[in-house]
Formats: structure tokens, sequence, C-alpha cells
């Protein structure tokens, strides 16, 4: 009896020896699963965090199972999927901006051959008006100078379009020169200005509170485009007034050109708008306009290193303040 209990409990602890050994190994195989899989899952978080910063070329590593092998699978298949559709984009992209520099090309040589006639007109249209063809009517001249109105809005029009192709081909690319006479370099844009003032109504008035022979270093082709611009808005939309103000003033840090007309003047909601590209408010006045020229001379200032400030009040007119450091 005894030998039998021994024998039984020999067996017991063999059987659970055994047991026990066959419970090490499977949880030792599960630890080596468990250690692959959280290695797995970080490898694949980092394949997603990579992707959502822009790197699809990163690929996911197949699991220790075959759900992480599928997950795998279908996450490259994904990344995939997005590079294709991201180059059919960037192809697009490409397609489009070359087929829009074929229209601004287009537009550029079209605009540029447009002014070529306009000069002669405009010419032509100077000497009837001083009798190089025979005496005209009081009612002939007038019809004749209604037609040079539009001829120079016409003219402002194509220099507008062939001055912002070139800008958004290459930019303004500024020809600094020094010592030049602030008074005089307005002086000379008023008399160029004169005459389509006057085909207005309008006489244009000069206030100097500059020193003395007050110098400065701009370029000055591009300066004089964004005040003749000023002068030429303020002559087509100053209609309460014959009166078209010119205003220079200086500080020890800078030079302020202002022009003020004393038309409609711009509404509240409107002011932020007008050095929008395309922005317009010439259909308040029955005119035609590109809205390119305030986009265009708050460019030029900014590449000048300067700014424009508008300050206008409806009814009242506006004033546009051009700021440049000396």
């Amino acid at each position: 009896m005894k030998s039998i209990i021994l024998i039984a409990t020999a067996a017991f602890f063999a059987i659970c020896a055994i047991l026990n050994a066959i419970i090490i190994v499977k949880y030792s195989k599960l630890m080596g699963k468990y250690h692959e899989l959280i290695k797995y899952l970080k490898g694949l978080n980092n394949c997603i965090s990579s992707a959502r910063w822009g790197n699809l070329q990163i690929k996911a590593r197949k699991g220790p199972s075959v759900l992480s092998e599928e997950i795998s699978k279908n996450l490259n298949s994904l990344l995939e999927s997005i590079l294709d559709r991201d180059k059919m984009i960037q192809e697009y992209v490409e397609k489009e901006k070359e087929n829009n520099n074929i229209k601004e090309d287009f537009i550029a040589m079209l605009t540029h051959d447009l002014k070529v006639p306009i000069i002669a007109q405009d010419n032509t249209l100077d000497l009837l008006l001083a009798d190089k063809f025979g005496q005209l009517t009081s009612e002939q001249k007038d019809a004749i100078k209604n037609i040079k109105i539009s001829n120079s809005d016409l003219r402002h029009l194509v220099e507008s379009l062939l001055d912002s192709h070139k800008f958004e081909k290459k930019g303004f690319v500024p020809k600094i020169q020094e010592n030049i006479d602030l008074r005089e370099f307005i002086d000379d844009i008023i008399m160029q200005a004169n005459s389509i003032a006057s085909l207005h109504n309008k006489i244009i008035r000069l206030y100097d509170h500059l020193e003395p022979n007050y110098k400065i270093t701009t370029d000055i082709f591009l300066l004089r485009r964004v005040i003749q611009n000023l002068i030429l808005n303020a002559i087509s939309y100053g209609i309460n007034s014959d009166y078209i103000d010119i205003t220079l003033e200086n500080n020890d840090d800078e030079y302020i050109i202002r022009v003020r007309d004393y038309g409609l003047g711009i509404s509240k909601e409107n002011l932020d708008k007008i050095f929008n590209k395309y922005y317009s408010a010439a259909e308040l006045y029955s005119k035609a306009s590109m809205g390119l020229g305030l986009y265009l001379s708050n460019k030029i200032i900014n590449t000048l290193n300067g700014s424009i400030r508008v300050a206008s009040e409806e009814n009242k007119g506006a004033e546009f303040s051009v700021i440049m450091k000396k």
C-alpha cells in the first residue's frame, strides 16, 4: 500500500513537472510573440507618422501574424495610391501653369501690339485739335476731346496689363538714382498730367512743404509710374470738384507725396479691398478699369521699401499718401 502511494505521488509530481514545463515553453513562445508585436506596432506607428509629415515612400514591414501582415499590405497599398494621386495632381498643376503662361504671354503680346496704334491715334487727335488739317468747330473739338479721354483710359488699361505681366514674370527690379530733386520731379509729372486734366476740366494744385532743394534717392521710373497712376485716378474719379491737390512733405526720416481728389470717396467696406488685384470701383463712375492700377502701385512702393495709405469718406473724396524712406 505504501509503495502504491509513493508511486502515485511520484507520478503526480512527474505530471506536474511535465505540465509546468509545457506552460513555461508556451509562456516563452507567447512572450516572444508579444515582443514582436510591440516592435511591429512601433514600426507601424513610425510609418503612419512619417506619412503624415509627407514621406509617402516609407513602407510598413510585415507583422508577426496573418492579421498584422494584412494590415501592413493595406497600409502600403494606401500609401502607393496617395503617391499616384499626388503625381497626377502635380502633372495637372504643371499643365495648368503652362497653359496660364501661354495665356499671359499672349495677353502681353496683344497689349504690346495694341499700344502702338493707341499712341498713333492719340498723336493724330492732337494734330486735329491743333488745326493741322484745317479749322475745326468748337463742337468738333469737344467731340475729339471726348475721344482723347477714352483713348487715354484705353492706353492706361493697356499699360497696366503690360506692367502686371512684367511684375508676375520678373517682379520689379529697382534702378536706384541719387540726388533727385523731389520738387522738380513732381513738377515734371504734373506738367505731363495737365494735358489729361484739362480734358476733364480739372486743375492740379501743388502744395510744397519740403525743405529747400530737398533731394531723394529712388527709382524715378517706378515712382513716376505710381504718382501718375494716382493722379489719373484722381482726375477720373474726382467728379465733384475742379481740383486735384498734390502735397509734398518731409521730416527727418521720410518724405510724403499726397494726392487728393474730391469725388464720391470710398466706402468703409471697400477700403480694405482697393489694393487687391482686379478689384475696381470703376463701375460706380461708368469707367473702364481692370483693377490693376492700385494693385501695381502698391507692389511698386513695397519694392521701394515704402508704403501707401488711403484716407477717404464717402462724398468727400479720397487722399492717397505715398510714404517713402529718405
